[in-house]
C-alpha cells in the first residue's frame, strides 16, 4: 500500500506536477490551511509532508514547529515561491529537512522526496538495531550464577562507565567478543560506532591498511583512498580480537595510536587525529608471550590497564543448565524447530563433560542435538561430546605439511579442525604452524565450514 503525503498550501496548477511526480508512489491528500492540516494530522498518520512557506515575513518557522508537535515523526519538505538564503535557512533550523522553490520541478520534486524517505528508512533501522542491541547486551540477562562469572560481571559493569582501554583475557569460546560489544552498549559511547577486526584472519600485509587505512598508490592494486578501522570507529569503540598476532611493527603503530590518539595512513604523511576506545581480547597468555619476546612489553603495560578475565566452563558449571536451555530456545528459533527441552540423561551429560570449545562449543552441540533429534525432547543419542586432546597431549605435528601431496594435506587439516571443533586458531596451533599459514592453506584448498562467515 503506498505512503500518504499530505501537501499543505495554495499550490494551483502546480498540484498536477506534485501528482504526476509522486501519484505512482504516494495516496496524496490536500489541505489549503494549517488548520485544514491539523484536522487530517490528528486522524490520520502521513510519512511526508509538503508545506508551502507562504509570504515573507510569515513566521515560517513557528508554522513549520507546529506541524512537528501534531506529528513528531513526519519529515517536512518546505516550498516557496520566494528562496531567499535567510527564509532557507530558517525553515531548516526550524526543522525542515529540505527546502524547494516554486514552481515545483517535478524531477526536483522527486529527487527530494526519495532522499528524504531514503534517510527516514534509514534512521528507522538504526533505531530499531539500537533497541535489539539495548536487549541483545543487557548486562542484567547474562547468565552468571557462578561466583566466577559473577566476578566477571561485575568488573563489566564497572568498567563499562570508563573511558580506559580494556584487556579481555579468556580461552576461546568464553564470550570476549560478545563482553566487548556489552561494554560499548552500556557505555556512554554507545551511540557511536562499535567496530569488530580479527587480527588472526587477516593478512599481515593487509592488516595495517585495514586498521590504519591507505592513501591512492600506497600499494599494486590501491586505486583509491581507503578509510581504516580507527577512523570508521571515531568516536566509539575499537574490538581488536586476538591482538597479540600482530607483528612487532603493527604493534609499535597501535602503542602510538593509544598514547598520542593520531596515526598516519599507509602511504601517506597527514596526521589524523582519532577518539577511539580500544577494547582488545586474546586467548593466549600475554605475560608469557611478553617473557619470551614475542610482544612488546611497553604495548602490554599500555594495554593492560583495565582487565577482565571471562572464566571457562568448566569453572562455572553452575551456569551450564540454565545456558543450554537459552542456547535451545534461540536455536530452535533460527532453525524453526520446537523442542521442550534435553531428558535427565543429557543434563548430566552436558553438566559433567569438560567443554575445551567453552560456549561457543556447547552452541554448536546443542544445534546438532537439534537438527538430529526426531522427537521433542533432546536425547542422549543426538548428543556428540567430542573427546578432544589438550595441546599438551596432542601428538608432535608433522615436520612440514607442505611435503605432503595436496590430498593429504587437505585431510590433515581437516582433521585438525574437526578434533578442535573447527577453530582454525587451535586447528594451526595443533599443526604447528600460524593461524595466517593455516588461513591461506583453507582458501587455497577449497575447505569450507557452515559456521565460518564469509568476509569477516
Amino acid at each position: 500500500m503506498p505512503d500518504r503525503l499530505l501537501i499543505i498550501g495554495e499550490f494551483g496548477n502546480e498540484v498536477d506536477a506534485c501528482a504526476d511526480a509522486l501519484a505512482q508512489d504516494f495516496n496524496l491528500s490536500l489541505a489549503a490551511t494549517l488548520e485544514d492540516a491539523r484536522k487530517r494530522l490528528q486522524k490520520e498518520a502521513y510519512a511526508l509532508i509538503l508545506f508551502d512557506g507562504g509570504e515573507p515575513g510569515e513566521p515560517l518557522a513557528e508554522m513549520i514547529r507546529a506541524l512537528q508537535q501534531l506529528s513528531p515523526s513526519t519529515p517536512i519538505i518546505a516550498a516557496s515561491r520566494y528562496g531567499q538564503a535567510d527564509l532557507i535557512v530558517e525553515a531548516v533550523r526550524a526543522g525542515a529537512v529540505d527546502f524547494l522553490s516554486r514552481p515545483l520541478v517535478a524531477e526536483k520534486l522527486k529527487l527530494s522526496v526519495r532522499r528524504v524517505m531514503e534517510t527516514r528508512s534509514l534512521k528507522n533501522e538504526v533505531d530499531y538495531l539500537r533497541r535489539e542491541q539495548d536487549v541483545t547486551y543487557d548486562t542484567d540477562r547474562i547468565i552468571s550464577t557462578s561466583p566466577a562469572m559473577q566476578q566477571a560481571m561485575a568488573s563489566i559493569r564497572r568498567l563499562a562507565q570508563t573511558e580506559s582501554t580494556i584487556l579481555v583475557t579468556g580461552e576461546t569460546g568464553t564470550g570476549k567478543s560478545f563482553v566487548s560489544g556489552n561494554i560499548h552498549f552500556n557505555s556512554p559511547r554507545r551511540r557511536k560506532p562499535f567496530i569488530k577486526v580479527n587480527c588472526a584472519n587477516i593478512p599481515e600485509t593487509l592488516l595495517e591498511s585495514e586498521l590504519f587505512g591507505h592513501e591512492r598508490g600506497a600499494f599494486t592494486g590501491a586505486d583509491k583512498t581507503r578509510v581504516g578501522r580507527f577512523e570508521q570507529a571515531h568516536g566509539g569503540t575499537l574490538f581488536l580480537d586476538e591482538f597479540c598476532e600482530l607483528s612487532f611493527g603493527l604493534q609499535s603503530k597501535l602503542l602510538r595510536v593509544l598514547e598520542d590518539k593520531s596515526f598516519e595512513r599507509l602511504g601517506g604523511n597527514k596526521t589524523i587525529q582519532t577518539d577511539v576506545r580500544v577494547i582488545a581480547a586474546t586467548n593466549r597468555d600475554i605475560e608469557v608471550l611478553v617473557n619470551q619476546g614475542h610482544f612488546r612489553e611497553d604495548l602490554y603495560y599500555r594495554i593492560n590497564v583495565l582487565r577482565i578475565h571471562l572464566p571457562p566452563l568448566r569453572d562455572r558449571r553452575t551456569d551450564i543448565e540454565p545456558l543450554a536451555h537459552y542456547l535451545l530456545a534461540k536455536l530452535c528459533r533460527s532453525l524453526k524447530k520446537r523442542m521442550d527441552g534435553f531428558s535427565a540423561e543429557v543434563l548430566r551429560l552436558l553438566q559433567g563433560y569438560d567443554w575445551p570449545g567453552n560456549i561457543r562449543q556447547l552452541s554448536n552441540v546443542i544445534e546438532r542435538a537439534i537438527l538430529m533429534e526426531e522427537g521433542t525432547c533432546i536425547q542422549p543419542e543426538s548428543l556428540l561430546l567430542p573427546q578432544i586432546r589438550r595441546p599438551a597431549e596432542a601428538p608432535e605435528p608433522a615436520p612440514a605439511v607442505l611435503r605432503l601431496t595436496e590430498t593429504q594435506e587437505k585431510d590433515m587439516i581437516l582433521r585438525a579442525l574437526e578434533e578442535n571443533l573447527w577453530i582454525q586458531k587451535d586447528a594451526a596451533r595443533q599443526l604447528d604452524i600460524s593461524p595466517r599459514a593455516l588461513n591461506y592453506r583453507v582458501k587455497k584448498l577449497g575447505i569450507a565450514h557452515h559456521r565460518w562467515r564469509k568476509n569477516k
